[in-house]
């Protein structure tokens, strides 16, 4: 476990190395110089490499800081890899007097000898400390390096000047070099690092936080997450402090310099991790501020900013301003956030107000409020509730206290913030009762699975909104309740309270949720018709909302019903050009729906992507609600492609949360997921076993108002694969009926798939072939690859049995060139099995490049003209992320332009 987690996020480094082998390989001699910070992971990647690879010669040394001037310690090392008759007589004890030319001709003559039992590989770790005679001698042999095998690789701190110089002349050797730097991981590789320490996953924000605070340094975080409670990565206010160890550092460097220069260093620390020198000079008030400044730089606690920025200063890294900053005293902070905020005036002082600030100041806290409630107009949640619980701070009454981080987690609740809310849950209890503090309670028993409590706290709500006749609030808190009925299953009482809701939403905050309830409610109520009627209503509303809302839940009617084309151009519209920012109805469930029918429509990457986001979005909101679908959701790819261990885990979460939360949609996913990937296996036996929540009434009532039939489909198959056929043709007629309502072409082609199987378990050879034939017609144009190509396969089989060699080859051929592209394993093998067993071996576009499904994402929107920007906001990443991961894809399929990946996509993807 370990040893894989030092290598979270280096996949791109990874395969950069072995492009390199592969060059060697083919006869190129090759020189990698990698840089990188300390403690970065230069060795940890070179041991990680050399461990991979296959067929080479191994050679290793490494520099050491006290050995750097011991002549020839490095070669000594590298010498000791060789075959002990091969060594020059000399190698066991090397005096400084010998000539390094001569020992690096030594080395190469016996590197010729070497690369007769394959390519060689010559590692140098720490090459900045390496001795000046290992060096040259080494130098020597790589000038010499023509048509060899031979990989050398160098690795250097960055921030070591002098490696460069010395080995400048083996760098320069532009046709053998490439130059490889060693960044830090991004936040979700530090979030995928961080159970390695307590077991515990870091949510998004925490990990987003702990990434822009210590620059994704794997040292430095890991060590930040051993040190610090999980909660502290949660506050977005404050500073982190940083790791113990460099703390120690700093604060040694810090102590040594003089007092002028000390006050200087924290006057930055305070304002921020760069600023101003004119602004640092004012709030430190010291006599000779550049003599101050040349001491903090010449220390390195201080650097100038870049060219075209003379005037600012900033610490050499984010961490260096959290030792300085957690090692102030409170008397000092304070005294210095004062001066700041005298300083800087308006908008910016406020924070260092804030900090300042040494008990209650009702003044400052109106003044937020009124900030927090401008901030709440233009939705920007997260400030407002920063806002809110500082002005809760600095209250001068518990009452006015209790209210206003009622209102803050209100806020949390308003921007999806779940997982800060329930961090505050204590807080908003011990604040006093009223319809406010009850509706907070309900939303967020709501949203982590607690629905008898969610469902007393919004009935009191309820009932107290409608003494204050609040018509606003109790549209919301009826929005809430409905939703809790909704997910127990009570749609009759979810409608009326999500009608009532809309009636008295006045200004339009509760009506996209209760919009939600009303449609979902009447949609498994099997009252489609009224649902639609509501929409088209909707949709002539002039609000900006409503449009967007009537537009999601239209995608989801037609989801459920299993018109799969419709619902993922509805749907892939409402995410990519206009995401709602609804909690739950407006964010996770058009990415697990657009998921869902992608899979079935054959876009398994894009299936992939989305499930992913809709995963991300849960974990960072904190949604209990959503944890068992979204994680139901994103099995379906990885069981078909027979990514077992992910499939395995994620089918794992789902199972675990319908236990947790027996919400009948937690349910129904968890036993779809767990049949999936049962299917996948070719276990019949367990695909029935995961089916059994389907025998209770109540569920296949609400499954079946909704139209879906997914499960109705693997029930059917499971009882045929089990050779239960009185069971599977009543199932499959049902099916059939269903289907014959108007389910769309993916369930079309399952029941025609599933009707030719049966007729095939018959005694009539003749009848079989004509379903099969009628199936195939049907499914000629099927927008269900997979369903489509396990047909193929099934009737590839009959035909093969009744010795139709050349017809079957074909179909079978058509099945495999669809099962290859969708990388649909399990049923590929099945599949490639007829075809070996008819004598044919079928030819393999080869392996896909190992792209992530975020990679292939971006892959495909940059090639297909986005920026990075616009393929940020597509996929709710960064831009700064996107040009991380094209670097992945540029180094991965060797290429180096947009221009030769929008060229390359059909090659490089399956």
């Amino acid at each position: 476990m370990a040893s894989d987690d030092a290598f979270i996020g280096r996949s791109g480094e990874l395969a950069a190395l072995n492009q390199e082998l592969a060059r060697v390989r083919s006869g190129r001699p090759r020189l990698v110089w990698l840089t990188g910070e300390a403690g970065i992971g230069k060795t940890s990647l070179l041991h990680r490499f050399v461990d991979r690879v296959t067929g080479v010669r191994l050679l290793w040394g490494s520099g050491d800081e006290n050995e750097a001037d011991l002549p020839y310690g490095v070669f000594s090392q590298l010498v000791a890899g060789l075959r002990p008759a091969a060594r020059p007589a000399w190698s066991d004890g090397l005096r400084p007097d010998v000539d390094p030319l001569a020992v690096g001709a030594d080395l190469l003559a016996e590197l010729g000898d070497l690369q007769a039992s394959g390519p060689v590989v010559v590692v140098v770790d720490d090459a900045h400390w390496a001795d000046t005679r290992s060096a040259q001698a080494l130098i020597f042999v790589l000038r010499r390096l023509r048509n060899d095998h031979v990989l050398v690789l160098l690795s250097a701190r960055s921030e070591a000047t002098m490696a460069a110089e010395t080995w400048d002349r083996a760098v320069a050797l532009t046709q053998l070099t490439r130059k490889l730097f060693l960044g830090g991981l991004s936040a979700e590789d530090l979030r995928r690092l961080s159970p390695a320490v307590d077991g515990e996953q870091l949510s998004p924000v925490a990990s987003r936080r702990l990434h822009a605070h210590t620059g994704g340094h794997p040292l430095y975080a890991r060590a930040l997450l051993e040190e610090l409670p999980r909660a502290a990565f949660l506050e977005t206010t404050g500073v982190l402090p940083a790791p113990r160890s460099l703390s120690s550092l700093v604060l040694v460097r810090l102590a040594k310099v003089s007092s002028a220069a000390q006050t200087l260093v924290l006057a930055v620390a305070v304002i921020g991790s760069r600023c101003a020198l004119s602004d640092a000079v004012l709030v430190a008030d010291v006599t000779d501020p550049i003599v101050a400044l040349d001491e903090a730089v010449r220390a390195g606690l201080l650097v100038e900013a870049p060219a075209g920025h003379p005037r600012d200063i900033a610490f050499p890294h984010v961490l260096y301003r959290g030792a300085v900053y957690a090692d102030l005293s409170p008397a000092l902070r304070r005294g210095l956030h004062r001066r700041a905020a005298a300083v800087l005036g308006g908008p910016p002082a406020l924070a260092h107000r804030i900090a300042a600030a040494a008990g209650p100041d009702g003044d400052l806290a109106d003044e937020l409020v009124a900030l927090a409630a401008e901030e709440q107009r233009l939705q920007n949640w997260r400030s407002a509730a920063d806002h809110l619980l500082a002005a809760a701070d600095l209250s001068t009454t518990a009452a006015g206290r209790g209210g206003r981080v009622i209102a803050a987690v209100a806020a949390m609740l308003a921007g999806g913030d779940i997982a800060g809310a329930t961090r505050f849950e204590p807080a908003v209890r011990s604040a006093p009762g009223g319809a406010d503090r009850s509706l907070v309670l309900g939303q967020i028993a709501v949203f982590t699975g607690r629905f008898s409590t969610g469902r007393e706290e919004l009935t009191a709500a309820l009932e107290l909104s409608a003494e204050s006749s609040g018509t606003g609030q109790r549209a919301v808190v009826s929005a809430y309740l409905g939703l809790a009925y909704f997910v127990e299953g009570d749609t009759r009482r979810a409608v009326e309270l999500a009608t009532e809701a809309i009636g008295a939403d006045l200004d339009g905050y509760a009506t996209p949720l209760a919009g939600f309830v009303l449609v979902s409610g009447l949609a498994s109520s099997g009252r489609q018709q009224e649902a639609l009627d509501f929409l088209g209503v909707a949709s002539d509303h002039s609000s900006g909302k409503a449009p967007v809302q009537a537009q999601l839940l239209r995608g989801l009617l037609a989801l459920w019903s299993g018109e799969d084309e419709q619902a993922a151009a509805i749907l892939g519209d409402v995410v990519r050009e206009n995401p709602p920012s609804t909690v739950l109805a407006g964010q996770v469930e058009p990415l697990i729906g657009l998921a869902e029918s992608l899979y079935r429509l054959g876009d398994w990457d894009g299936a992939s992507t989305y499930a992913d986001l809709a995963l991300s979005l849960t974990q960072d909101a904190g949604i209990v609600i959503g944890e068992g679908t979204t994680h139901a959701a994103a099995s379906y790819v990885a069981a078909g492609r027979g990514s077992w261990a992910t499939a395995d885990a994620l089918v794992v979460v789902a199972v675990r949360a319908a236990q947790k939360l027996p919400w009948w949609g937690n349910r129904a996913y968890a036993a779809a997921a767990q049949a999936t990937l049962a299917q996948a296996r070719g276990d019949h036996a367990a695909m029935l076993a995961a089916l059994s929540p389907m025998q209770e009434e109540a569920l296949v009532s609400l499954l079946d108002g909704l139209g879906t039939l997914g499960w109705r489909c693997l029930l059917t198959e499971s009882l045929l694969g089990l050779g239960r056929l009185d069971e599977a043709t009543a199932a499959l007629e049902v099916l059939e009926q269903r289907v014959g309502a108007g389910a769309g072409s993916w369930a079309t082609s399952e029941a025609a798939r599933l009707r030719a199987w049966l007729t095939d378990l018959g005694d009539d050879p003749e009848q079989a072939r004509t379903e099969y034939e009628r199936a195939m017609a049907l499914t000629q144009d099927s927008l269900a690859p997979l369903s489509r190509a396990r047909l193929e396969t099934a009737y590839g089989r009959f035909l093969l049995a009744r010795g139709e060699r050349r017809t079957a080859l074909d179909v079978l051929r058509a099945a495999h060139d669809r099962l290859e592209r969708l990388r649909a394993k399990p049923f590929l093998t099945i599949c490639d099995k007829l075809l070996h067993s008819a004598g044919l071996r079928p030819s393999s576009r080869g392996d896909p490049l190992d792209l992530t499904s975020q990679e292939v994402a971006v892959a495909r929107l940059v090639a297909g003209g986005r920026t990075n920007s616009e393929a940020g906001l597509e996929l709710f990443i960064t831009s700064r992320t996107v040009a991380f991961h094209l670097t992945n894809i540029y180094a991965k399929a060797g290429i180096t332009s947009r221009r030769e990946l929008a060229e390359r996509l059909p090659q490089l993807l399956p």
